[in-house]
């Protein structure tokens, strides 16, 4: 059966001159047309769609107006805006939203990719509860302090593409919308992007700059410290594991690409909570009461009050990002790796085993937080002694770095 995609096109008509063009690149795919935002509801009414692709400045409403009210009709439909990264507050509204967007100009081949990429997080993650939680969390506030900071950094002279990235890198909400904006910035071919600097040079330190100048609503994170969440301590958490989990594959003896993409997806691990307390403040304090009344972890707590884990809803809207999969998978699975298929080592094994050693008191209870199952199909159970020995001295060593 095709997969029916609908084209909803502007006044530049954009779309239209891609259509024939996406028609060819996927012959499994059926692609209509809607001339405007009413059209394409009543459309999609008719005849289910997989996917919708709207022109951010439609003829009756905007595309993110549109596909708004695709996610409350329709929330199986994936949906993708075009925007034109001129119109910056237009943009700014897309960073960190429930949508996916891709930047203008925009190939058939790039759309084709992101297309497809949304397509086989279907086939990963068929949690339907999942995807109606990532539907209310359009959310993504920022510590305040990074915030502040990166606008002072990138207000100066001399301010470079890595002074930059390594300040964001310490956020991860910033982090993570910064990531999405490279992403969906790249022309042709994905670039998938990982790194901050890399990120930061690719859309360049004026859009850079502009970008953080009118994110005033990033810096916003009073509802989260209200519902008994502390953004410090998810920021020092997300850090140090980022670290670990890039210290853990280096000497594995990973390639430079795998280490990176362990380092962000460490920084990225937790990035569902901040999500959840900061749209859906009520239910994420019930969670943390529950977990810490019966003493259990915070993913069982929250898998009773949502239906769903952290893990499983920043994964969600990191593959709904744009985000390199094995970053999706890492972050998704951080505490059950075993639902991973792979059989060798990943950065979800660097991310799930350096989150262990960031949360362990003692080296027994090390042992009993990571997945010896899994560790040891991969061939690893036999270093988890090693792990805690070495380990513990490197978390030492980087918090007293930052003492």
């Amino acid at each position: 059966m095709k997969r029916r995609i609908l084209l909803v096109d502007g006044e530049g008509q954009s779309l239209r001159e891609l259509r024939a063009e996406l028609a060819a690149l996927a012959d499994e795919w059926e692609i209509a047309e809607a001339a405007n935002g009413a059209n394409a509801l009543a459309s999609i009414a008719a005849s289910p769609a997989q996917a919708v692709v709207a022109d951010m400045q439609l003829t009756d409403m905007t595309g993110e107006q549109l596909l708004g009210q695709v996610l409350q009709q329709f929330p199986h439909t994936h949906r993708v805006v075009l925007a034109d990264l001129g119109d910056l507050e237009s943009l700014l509204r897309c960073v960190g939203g429930v949508h996916q967007f891709v930047i203008k100009p925009c190939t058939a081949a790039r759309l084709q990719v992101v297309l497809q990429r949304a397509f086989e997080l279907d086939v990963w993650l068929p949690n339907h509860t999942v995807r109606r939680l990532v539907g209310h969390v359009p959310r993504l506030p920022s510590l305040a302090d990074s915030y502040n900071a990166a606008v002072r950094l990138v207000e100066r002279n001399d301010a470079t593409p890595e002074s930059v990235g390594e300040l964001m890198a310490r956020d991860p909400a910033m982090a993570a919308k910064m990531l999405q904006l490279a992403n969906s910035a790249a022309y042709g071919e994905p670039t998938d992007d990982f790194d901050l600097v890399e990120a930061v040079r690719e859309i360049g330190l004026a859009n850079t700059r502009a970008c953080l100048l009118l994110a005033h609503s990033w810096s916003g994170f009073a509802e989260v410290e209200h519902a008994g969440f502390a953004m410090k301590s998810l920021s020092t958490h997300a850090n140090e594991v980022s670290a670990l989990a890039a210290w853990l594959a280096r000497s594995e003896g990973a390639s430079d690409k795998l280490i990176g993409l362990a380092r962000t997806a460490g920084l990225l691990h937790d990035v569902g909570k901040l999500a959840l307390a900061a749209n859906l403040p009520g239910q994420f304090l019930r969670s943390v009461t529950l977990a810490r009344e019966r003493g259990c972890a915070a993913f069982e707590a929250e898998q009773e009050i949502f239906g769903a884990t952290h893990g499983e809803v920043g994964g969600c809207l990191l593959g709904f990002w744009g985000l390199p999969m094995a970053v999706v998978e890492a972050v998704a699975l951080h505490h059950h790796p075993a639902c991973f298929l792979s059989r060798q080592f990943s950065p979800l094994t660097a991310v799930h085993v350096a989150n262990a050693l960031c949360r362990a008191d003692s080296g027994d209870h090390f042992r009993a937080s990571v997945e010896r199952e899994y560790l040891g199909v991969l061939g690893l159970a036999d270093k988890i002694p090693s792990w805690w020995e070495t380990g513990r001295v490197e978390l030492q060593r980087l918090r007293n770095r930052h003492v």
